[in-house]
């Protein structure tokens, strides 16, 4: 592990992550707006089953990758660090959720959330990222006493491959032996994503490795044509081979928007908007949902009963491009004070300065 060299040009590999957030979040609410506004089906054509492959497991690469610490992992840094992340990722999240439950947004009969038990997990991602840092702090927590670390790294890519094998395969999830109930109570069929979670702690502890391979042409070469070769049979593949079909898109996914991101960094005031946007993503997966524009799927049967993929991305886009922007300005107004920051963001930093 070279982390020498990453903490020297760390702010240069930080504007190009932020900016590769701010891709993500945008692909996030394009999704979303395609999905719940339009009502893009997976039986469509559309670029949104590309966006969907490269914007979750991304997201949780970059949150395990900035997870790992060379830290003495104890039971006192163990309540710290969730103590941290259930005020600035749990909090948030059930306070929106109940508020989106509460308001149930809604246009003719197109509900966007119920109050069912599958409801208690519709801001899956994020409450999925804290169960992850659960996982992992337990985990550090038990292996701290290992002082070989490449036992550790196969030890922990060893469970995430096992959380992955059995939550995210249909047939070995469909006869676990739990309950419909408690499989819903707890998002286990979102487990499997530990596995991106992990991957980005091992490319953070391995960082010299993890350059090599995004740095070797051959093997960026070889994710350019897995992912666009199994997107080009996507009906097939995903009707007959879904695992790996998956596993190979998320795979590359991950690869080639780091690669490029870490290739060709935006420039000027396209950098400043995404590296901005990139750094308020929890802020803009939270509030976006209550901009969505439900009315819209009146307006959208065309492009449901005669697909045509670039007018909707252009559609998508630019609605998307709008609800981020106001959904930053709704995050500013509300952590302009530091009350307010820490009530609905549990952001304490100025209330300790103020201190």
């Amino acid at each position: 592990m070279n982390m020498e060299n990453y903490n020297s040009a760390s702010s240069q590999r930080i504007d190009y992550i932020d900016a590769l957030k701010g891709f993500l979040i945008l692909s996030v609410v394009m999704c979303h707006v395609a999905g719940f506004c339009i009502g893009i089906q997976s039986d469509i054509p559309s670029f949104q089953h590309i966006l969907y492959e490269f914007r979750n497991p991304p997201f949780f690469f970059i949150s395990g990758f900035f997870a790992y610490k060379t830290v003495l992992w104890n039971c006192k840094s163990l309540k710290a660090v969730l103590k941290k992340k259930f005020r600035t990722i749990a909090w948030p999240t059930i306070l929106f959720l109940a508020a989106l439950m509460y308001i149930q947004p809604s246009h003719n009969g197109h509900v966007l959330i119920t109050r069912d038990v599958n409801s208690l997990w519709f801001h899956w991602f994020t409450l999925s990222l804290f169960l992850f840092f659960i996982f992992y702090s337990l985990f550090a927590l038990c292996a701290h006493h290992l002082n070989n670390e490449k036992i550790k790294s196969m030890i922990l890519l060893s469970i995430s491959i096992l959380l992955y094998l059995l939550f995210s395969i249909q047939s070995i999830y469909n006869i676990l032996p739990f309950s419909d109930f408690i499989k819903e109570l707890f998002g286990m069929k979102y487990w499997g994503f530990f596995l991106f979670f992990s991957l980005g702690i091992l490319a953070r502890k391995h960082y010299s490795v993890f350059l090599y391979w995004l740095n070797n042409s051959f093997f960026i070469g070889i994710c350019i044509i897995l992912f666009f070769t199994f997107n080009l049979f996507y009906k097939f593949l995903v009707e007959n081979h879904f695992t790996l079909f998956q596993i190979t898109t998320y795979f590359t996914g991950i690869i080639l928007v780091f690669g490029y991101f870490k290739t060709f960094p935006p420039k000027g005031m396209l950098k400043t908007i995404m590296v901005f946007t990139g750094k308020k993503t929890l802020d803009i997966y939270l509030v976006h949902y209550f901009l969505l524009p439900l009315s819209l799927y009146d307006y959208t049967s065309e492009l449901r009963d005669i697909p045509v993929p670039i007018l909707e991305l252009i559609v998508t886009l630019s609605i998307s491009i709008i609800i981020i922007s106001v959904s930053l300005l709704i995050s500013n107004i509300t952590r302009l004070s530091p009350v307010t920051a820490f009530l609905i963001w549990g952001d304490n930093s100025n209330l300790q300065l103020k201190k």
